[in-house]
């Protein structure tokens, strides 16, 4: 009989349900008064904080990962007194967040700025090149999802670019909430894990029933947004639309890769990237070596939590994990659906209490109506955060009675090194890409052969090729190495094969009957391709461009690979392909359109710029 891996306990709050209940009964403003201590409140000091746990001196702060910094609020007395601009700048501290609502616990510690609603100015920090993000949340309470969405995606962008602090008021609940569910969204690792690993390095964090009820939503949330290849028969896999994929795609990705891939499906950008740099005989393109770098990154910080959480042991040792059979896709780690103590809106639907392993997420469901009311409202705020001109910002008295008081600042300068190594990179691939223009072998390469062939081919799957298609696609609906994986396949057979499929495992083709009827129709437009939706418009320019690539290379293989194109793209059996000649003809332009201007891909979003 098969023993299961012993599952990580179910975090449970640091407050008891009546302490919780008078929380909510008492006005914040009163509670802060009679509670909080005034200015003596032992958050706004050094005084009651041993030097271990003040890693910036003078605040009450701990170190949760390498780059994150947990901490209480700052002043603009502490500030001034304990040089915390000159702190930030020499651990190189390159963003602050701010979870606190303005306004709130103005009876502690010193007077609150009058411009800003809070015991600081944000200008003093965006001054001194140390950006500024704010996103409120009630003191022992929650935000919408969406609003944790946006801001971990920040902090994902904001790691990106340097070490982080974050701070609410005691820099323990609504800070541990956010730091919690980052990990979640960047390792995917299980909540119960997120949540005692923030406490184990931020003791007492994550404090209420509430906010570890949260931390579990957006695990769930996450759950139903995490599946990459649209293939039933999978595992992990669930048919959706080309739409459906890109909604869920816009959830999980943020910054450039979320602007340049608004509506372009990542696996398939990814794809076509990878085959054009193979058939042309390129360097890796630099997204291909961003993701490769990302996940070696996350790889490092899986092992460092892991081992925390063996050596308290909230995890089986490494020894003892040898003689453990393993359980879905490998992974260390389970939990359970917190039940008892969380409260729900609908308490009917919650799961069974059970054990899962992290790559078992995946099993969650949510609600589809909460799903689409979610989409609605990233809508509204759209799917991209919109710049701030940080050196110019000023914050009004009318910004503190707004309900939502959120500063977005996306648009940031790097430092010089980091602008010095960009643009040397930029020349390296600009000169590889002009050297092979001018010094390249007319006759088509091994590879580009190969790929050529792979694309056109119509016939049965191998069996090598099969076990190695089945594995990638299992690894991109169940980790996030599996873009890695894919990124760094070289069988050109693997690669086609999963990138038609792809286009054909999806719950409906990417042209429709509707869409084939309105481009008959429009084949006389000098850009026909126009009348289709800007997702199914910006996959197809993706994909031509990579046909292109590889045709300019082997033209006499063009009509094989238009034909198994339009077979992918249209979902229709290979004797009705045939019939699709104004189809057919519209691509055949593009390509010839396209072959003027390049004849291999030197931007990688070459595609977009065809608008």
């Amino acid at each position: 009989m098969q023993t299961l891996r012993p599952h990580v306990p179910v975090p449970r709050p640091a407050y008891s349900q009546a302490r919780e209940n008078l929380v909510k009964a008492i006005p914040s403003k009163l509670l802060c008064l009679l509670a909080c201590g005034g200015v003596d409140c032992r958050y706004e000091g050094p005084e009651c904080w041993k030097a271990n746990q003040q890693v910036i001196r003078g605040i009450f702060s701990s170190w949760v990962t390498d780059d994150i910094i947990a901490m209480a609020r700052p002043s603009k007395s502490l500030i001034d007194k304990y040089n915390i601009i000159e702190q930030f700048q020499r651990l190189n501290i390159k963003s602050i967040i701010n979870m606190q609502m303005p306004g709130e616990h103005a009876h502690c510690g010193p007077p609150l700025d009058p411009k800003s609603g809070f015991t600081y100015s944000p200008q003093s920090f965006m001054e001194n090149d140390i950006y500024f993000y704010n996103f409120g949340m009630p003191d022992f309470c929650v935000s919408s999802l969406v609003s944790i969405i946006d801001g971990v995606k920040v902090l994902a962008f904001a790691v990106g670019e340097g070490r982080v602090a974050v701070h609410c008021h005691a820099g323990l609940g609504r800070t541990g909430v956010l730091i919690a569910c980052y990990l979640i969204y960047t390792l995917r690792i299980s909540p119960s894990e997120a949540v005692h690993y923030v406490r184990i390095k931020r003791p007492r964090s994550i404090q209420t029933r509430a906010q570890i009820s949260q931390v579990f939503d957006f695990a769930r949330l996450l759950a139903t947004q995490l599946v990459q290849y649209p293939d039933l028969s999978l595992r992990h896999g669930a048919p959706v639309t080309l739409q459906h994929y890109l909604n869920r795609q816009a959830l999980l990705l943020h910054g450039q890769e979320a602007r340049t891939l608004r509506y372009i499906p990542k696996v398939v950008y990814l794809l076509c990237v990878h085959l054009c740099c193979l058939a042309m005989g390129l360097p890796a393109a630099p997204e291909i070596n961003a993701e490769l770098e990302k996940r070696l990154a996350l790889r490092i910080l899986t092992r460092v939590v892991r081992d925390t959480l063996e050596a308290k042991q909230f995890l089986p040792l490494l020894r003892e994990r040898h003689n453990l059979p393993r359980v879905g896709s490998g992974s260390v780690s389970s939990w359970d659906e917190p039940l008892g103590f969380l409260e729900r809106k609908n308490p009917e639907k919650l799961l069974d209490k059970r054990s899962y392993s992290d790559s078992d997420l995946r099993k969650m469901t949510l609600d589809e109506d909460l799903e689409m009311s979610l989409w609605r409202e990233l809508d509204l705020i759209g799917p991209d955060l919109k710049p701030l001109n940080t050196k110019n910002i000023s914050i009004s008295p009318d910004l503190i009675n707004k309900k939502h008081f959120h500063t977005y600042v996306l648009q940031r300068s790097h430092n010089s090194a980091q602008n010095c190594m960009a643009k040397k990179a930029h020349a390296k691939y600009s000169s590889n890409i002009e050297l092979s223009k001018s010094a390249r072998n007319p006759r088509p390469t091994s590879v580009a052969r190969n790929i050529a062939r792979a694309m056109a081919d119509q016939g049965p799957i191998e069996d090598t090729v099969l076990q190695r298609l089945t594995l990638l696609q299992e690894e991109l609906n169940s980790s996030e190495c599996g873009w890695a994986l894919v990124v760094t396949e070289s069988d050109p057979r693997v690669l086609t094969c999963l990138l038609w499929t792809w286009l054909e495992k999806l719950k409906e083709p990417v042209l429709g009957a509707e869409d084939l009827v309105r481009l008959s129709c429009a084949g006389s437009n000098k850009k026909p391709l126009a009348v289709l939706k800007k997702s199914q418009r910006h996959t197809i320019y993706c994909l031509l461009s990579c046909v292109n690539s590889v045709t300019s290379l082997c033209p006499h293989r063009e009509e094989a690979i238009l034909r198994r194109l339009i077979r992918a793209l249209t979902k229709r059996p290979q004797e009705d392909v045939e019939s699709l000649a104004s189809l057919a003809n519209i691509l055949r332009t593009h390509l010839r359109d396209t072959s003027r201007n390049s004849t291999c891909i030197r931007r990688a979003c070459s595609w977009d710029t065809t608008l």
